[in-house]
């Protein structure tokens, strides 16, 4: 198994641009944060599950704090079987002022997590 990066950012703080490939790592088939998905689940891209975000409090997000990083995340809910997108608006993905999830899919807004 191996995790991959992309990047668009710019700044002293930010990734590398571009795709960024991750250590190779043992796969098991028992560790669920290692789960594989279709990628006939992904239909729709990044851009358009922000658009749909901004429609559930992203936009008010950044009116606050128009600097503010917007990340995303795509994770597999192996329990719905379902793509989503969590598009994270904050300093930290794991502490984020705003956590909107998407599905990759459908593009349909499924919840916010704060």
């Amino acid at each position: 198994m191996k995790t991959y990066m992309w990047s668009g950012l710019t700044g002293p703080d930010a990734p590398s641009a571009g795709i960024t490939p991750g250590s190779e790592d043992s796969w098991s088939a028992t560790n669920t944060s290692t789960e594989p998905f279709q990628l006939v689940y992904l239909k729709f891209d990044s851009d358009q599950a922000l658009a749909t975000a901004q429609k559930h409090g992203g936009t008010a997000q950044l009116k606050k704090t128009a600097d503010l990083p917007v990340n995303f995340r795509l994770n597999w809910e192996p329990r719905k079987t379902m793509l989503v997108w969590h598009v994270v608006y904050g300093q930290s993905m794991n502490e984020p002022q705003l956590d909107v999830v998407v599905d990759a899919t459908t593009n349909q807004f499924i919840r916010v997590e704060k």
